[in-house]
């Protein structure tokens, strides 16, 4: 497995993979024309038209605190299946574990917003168990504030109100520094809850603003987004300020930035 390890200093970047892999654009919300009409997305992020993807976890290291950040989201039909569940659960402990950390130092698991449940919460039994089990979670106010409004369906509603439940759950407003270096940007361009994270003065990760990195190329993107237009601006606005961008769901190296000359340049 790939371990992309980034330095910022006074944080530190640990991408945990479990698995590239290439899918069908559909879910994205391209096609496959859309795919091949990006340039640069062959092979990194593409083949053949195809989207290359990966369920994986960046992990934030800030001096003695660890966060996971959107722990393996939408990849909950695999990870959450009864007969397999175990196998999945044991390969993500094993892969924590390899990258140099352990699921139990993982003290907080951050997330952008709500939207599946991944690593989050896990199958146990008839119920739901937290997959890092020395970790609080923690998102915006206006992410848990949607969720008790509307709250979401089937197994991610259960499961997330599960945590809930378990008095596990703590909120962040917009601008809020999550640990030194870390700050959280409400968006809600995505879905109502969502935010982007700033990272040190270097890296900012871009939550489902890009679920691939095609979507810095692709224009405005209806399908997957509350406000497509606006969502466009705002990566326009990130791929110019020549940060490190990075996504939950993109395949290794899992972060790329645009060079002065308009070249992106994977991390």
């Amino acid at each position: 497995m790939t371990t992309t390890v980034i330095d910022l200093g006074e944080l530190q970047l640990t991408r945990v993979l479990y698995l590239d892999a290439a899918i069908d654009p559909e879910p994205t919300g391209l096609d496959a024309d859309a795919v091949r009409s990006v340039p640069w997305a062959d092979p990194d992020w593409a083949t053949d038209g195809q989207v290359r993807a990966a369920s994986c976890v960046w992990v934030v290291t800030a001096g003695d605190r660890r966060l996971a950040v959107d722990p393996s989201g939408n990849l909950d039909e695999i990870l959450h299946d009864p007969g397999s569940t175990a196998v999945h659960q044991e390969a993500y402990v094993a892969a924590f574990a390899e990258a140099g950390v352990p699921i139990e130092t993982i003290d907080t698991v951050l997330l952008s917003h709500i939207e599946s449940i991944g690593l989050t919460a896990v199958r146990d039994g008839d119920g739901w168990r937290p997959f890092f089990p020395e970790a609080r979670v923690l998102l915006s106010e206006a992410a848990l504030g949607h969720f008790e409004a509307a709250p979401e369906p089937g197994e991610v509603g259960a499961a997330f109100a599960s945590l809930v439940a378990a008095g596990l759950v703590d909120t962040f407003a917009d601008g809020d520094e999550i640990v030194p270096g870390l700050r959280a940007e409400w968006t809600g361009m995505h879905n109502p809850g969502h935010c982007a994270f700033h990272l040190a003065s270097a890296a900012t990760y871009v939550g489902h603003l890009a679920v691939t990195p095609l979507h810095l190329a692709t224009g405005p993107c209806p399908p997957q987004h509350a406000d497509p237009e606006a969502a466009w601006r705002w990566l326009e606005d990130a791929k110019a300020s020549g940060r490190i961008l990075l996504g939950p769901l993109w395949p290794s190296p899992g972060a790329l930035r645009w060079d002065p000359a308009g070249h992106p340049v994977p991390v």
